[in-house]
């Protein structure tokens, strides 16, 4: 029988980050009766006007994410619980971290220029998951038993590429609708 190698840190990270995904997705998104509601002054709309004072992103939130409000405020809601959910199963750690990488980075780049304080959080979480790309979920979690039977689920090369062509894929989605 093999022994069985659990590393702490990429378990501590990933379960850490986990925490702060299903925080955001649920309890800022999910039960806040105002996110996806225009007349409330937690409408995801207001953030998005606000980050697009920033002169980096103004384009980007412009063109991409404003003539789809809504759509992008579920897709972030889902996003983020998914990121929760799947960290803390140990799920497809590296497409999972390289997809919410993605998203972090835009959060990044739209609060650094307003002067807000949410940038700090982001650009934490995108270390860990870079960290966690490159480590995946090791031996605690469903990847390795996925592992047994699919040996890809360790190249941290091809979920990145499929991660960045998902996300890619979404953007170029909502610039066409």
């Amino acid at each position: 029988m093999s022994q069985l190698k659990i590393e702490f840190w990429p378990n501590f990270m990933r379960l850490a980050l986990a925490t702060i995904w299903i925080y955001a997705g649920v309890f800022e998104k999910l039960l806040n009766s105002g996110y996806l509601n225009p007349s409330s002054t937690s409408y995801v709309g207001i953030t998005i006007q606000v980050l697009m004072q920033g002169p980096i992103m103004r384009e980007f939130l412009q063109i991409v994410v404003l003539p789809h409000v809504l759509l992008v405020g579920e897709l972030v809601m889902i996003g983020e619980i998914t990121f929760g959910i799947f960290n803390l199963l140990g799920l497809m750690t590296r497409l999972t971290n390289t997809i919410a990488f993605y998203t972090n980075l835009i959060y990044f780049l739209s609060a650094f220029w307003v002067d807000t304080e949410e940038y700090g959080i982001n650009l934490l979480m995108m270390i860990i998951e870079l960290y966690l790309i490159y480590k995946g979920s090791q031996d605690f979690g469903l990847d390795a038993l996925i592992r047994r039977k699919i040996k890809q689920i360790d190249n941290a090369k091809l979920w990145f590429i499929m991660g960045s062509l998902f996300y890619l894929c979404i953007i170029l989605y909502l610039i066409l609708v």
